[in-house]
């Protein structure tokens, strides 16, 4: 079985922490086997991440009408996606045959979609992001299963790691030898959830980060 990583922030978001040894040591500790570079809307970071174990990634931030702010996840990418609204992101990535699912969508202290509008933008997504580590709303994830098990999208797992010490608190496992077997699995949604949620702590990590008092390891 494959462990794919499918939330995790580099040093090159500008709450991120983790750098390209880190997320080796990672892998090479057998946390997971695999990983998605997720970044804050850029792919700056995908120079750095090299081989087998990377999926070009980036959790898209999105603006509703009234400019409420929330977050795509979008995998598979070859280039970055240029607009912001979300029916033309939507469009965007099926440009580019890439996979988009909703982040945390019922955790409204770290942006996500109105209650209202949820429903129609489930007919969009490919998956729903049901196990965050990072959740910070009680019942967040278990209402985010509900929600993709209700409009049959694949439910995927992600740590959402800012520091290299979350990377595997939860990912998503797939029987498969390679990326793009698991790119297949992903599309079919023979995926599994595993893990679940990190210590409260962890958020002191990209709140330090994103006021200049701590910076990634040199």
């Amino acid at each position: 079985m494959m462990k794919v990583e499918m939330h995790m922030h580099t040093h090159n978001s500008s709450d991120g922490l983790i750098t390209l040894k880190e997320a080796k040591n990672a892998i090479k500790s057998g946390k997971v086997d695999v990983i998605a570079i997720t970044d804050h809307d850029t792919i700056v970071g995908w120079r750095e991440f090299k081989g087998k174990e990377f999926i070009k990634g980036i959790e898209k931030t999105v603006e509703e009408d009234d400019g409420n702010k929330f977050h795509l996840l979008i995998y598979f990418l070859e280039s970055a996606i240029k607009h912001n609204g979300f029916y033309e992101v939507i469009d965007d990535v099926r440009e580019q045959d890439a996979f988009v699912a909703i982040a945390h969508p019922y955790d409204s202290l770290r942006k996500a979609p109105h209650p209202e509008n949820l429903e129609e933008y489930g007919r969009y997504v490919d998956g729903i992001e049901c196990i965050n580590a990072r959740m910070c709303i009680p019942r967040g994830n278990k209402k985010a299963v509900d929600f993709a098990a209700r409009h049959k999208l694949v439910k995927i797992a992600g740590s959402d790691a800012h520091h290299w010490s979350e990377i595997g608190a939860a990912y998503v496992e797939a029987k498969a030898d390679n990326v793009e077997e698991f790119r297949k699995m992903l599309r079919l949604g023979r995926v599994e959830m595993r893990g679940g949620l990190s210590p409260i702590y962890v958020h002191t990590f990209s709140t330090l980060r994103k006021h200049k008092l701590l910076a990634p390891k040199q």
